[in-house]
């Protein structure tokens, strides 16, 4: 019983953490305080504390309490699609995650594409595509065009997990995104890649990244094998 009551309180405060009721710095109640709500004695709470401070999610200083970490493991994730609640439940850790680049060139977008997007016509974006591993199984493939930088940054980069992080180190940081869900079905090229069969059922998902100003920066267009991982978001309520 009192196993299952430390798994429970365990999960609760892992919530309460992934979905910022108790933001990164921020000092968690005293372990009395927590028996308390929780309706238990000290040993299960202290339990669950202590799971959670060996997955580096609280800090524990002697005299002044616990905290939450100031950087949790998953925040890198987080940067990575709209299937960071995935990344989170199933605690992937990050040297679990690998991309290969496929491509990486200077294109137009395709018609489709810049009809798609509103793109201007024959205007040249960088291309990179990606596929993204985890646990050595390609869940992801990944298409973006942007403006910068070019081609030949990209590439001296080498392998890049996070786009949106690698972008951010040449200015490039989106404040609003619009992204379109969408089934499709496995080409023989998708086939081949995700080992599933031609015909098979796939996400496609479309996103556009805009910056302060609303003006598109990054366009993405990438397929994800849903039988493997579901599309699920959740929010939290931002500052104020």
């Amino acid at each position: 019983m009192r196993q299952t009551l430390n798994l429970r309180i365990y999960q609760d405060l892992y919530s309460r953490i992934r979905s910022h009721f108790y933001k990164p710095g921020a000092q968690l109640p005293t372990e009395s305080a927590l028996a308390a709500a929780y309706g238990a004695s000290l040993s299960p709470v202290r339990q669950a504390l202590g799971r959670l401070e060996q997955e580096q999610l609280i800090r524990r200083v002697p005299g002044k309490g616990t905290f939450v970490a100031e950087t949790l493991p998953w925040e890198s994730m987080l940067l990575m699609s709209g299937f960071s609640v995935q990344f989170i439940d199933k605690k992937v850790a990050g040297e679990s995650v690998r991309c290969r680049t496929a491509a990486c060139d200077r294109r137009a977008m395709p018609p489709e594409l810049a009809a798609l997007f509103h793109a201007p016509e024959g205007e040249t974006y960088t291309f990179l595509s990606r596929v993204r591993y985890v646990d050595g199984q390609p869940l992801f493939f990944l298409n973006h065009y942007f403006k910068t930088p070019g081609p030949e940054a990209v590439q001296a980069a080498g392998e890049i997990k996070s786009l949106r992080a690698f972008l951010a180190g040449f200015g490039v940081r989106p404040a609003y995104v619009t992204e379109r869900v969408k089934a499709c079905a496995a080409d023989r090229e998708l086939g081949n890649l995700f080992s599933v069969p031609f015909g098979f059922p796939l996400l496609k998902i479309l996103r556009k990244e805009l910056d302060e100003a609303y003006e598109p920066i990054i366009y993405s267009v990438y397929y994800v094998n849903s039988d493997a991982w579901d599309y699920r978001v959740q929010y939290h309520a931002g500052e104020p």
